[in-house]
C-alpha cells in the first residue's frame, strides 16, 4: 500500500531519474508501512484494509514523503543519528502523533 504516489515522491526529492523508480517505489512502500504501523488504525484505511479514497490526511502524506526522504538519503544507515532505533525520526512521529491511536496500558 503506498501513501504517496511515485511522482509525489519524486517531486518531494526532486529528482527527474526514472532509473530510480524501483528502489523509490520499495522506499514509498517501507516508508508507507512505517508510518501505518506508528498509527496503529488508522481512521483512512476501511475495514479490508484498503485505503479510502479522498481521506489520507495531509500529515500523513507529509509524514510519509519525509520518511521517503530519510530512507533514500540514508540507504544503509542513520549516519546523521537522526533517530533511535525501533523509532520514527522525531519530524514525521510530531506529524503523525495527534493521529495516533493511543496504546492501552
Amino acid at each position: 500500500m503506498m501513501l504517496v504516489t511515485l511522482e509525489e515522491a519524486r517531486l518531494h526529492l526532486r529528482s527527474d531519474a526514472e532509473d530510480d523508480d524501483p528502489d523509490l517505489t520499495l522506499k514509498i512502500h517501507a516508508a508507507s508501512g512505517a508510518v501505518i504501523n506508528y498509527l496503529k488504525k488508522p481512521a483512512f484505511i476501511d475495514e479490508t484494509g484498503a485505503l479510502i479514497d479522498g481521506e489520507v490526511p495531509f500529515e500523513v502524506k507529509a509524514a510519509t514523503l519525509l520518511m521517503v526522504g530519510y530512507l533514500y538519503k540514508d540507504r544503509d544507515n542513520d549516519e546523521g543519528n537522526e533517530y533511535q532505533q525501533g523509532f520514527l525520526p522525531r519530524p514525521v512521529t510530531a506529524l503523525l502523533f495527534p493521529l495516533r491511536d493511543p496504546a492501552l496500558a
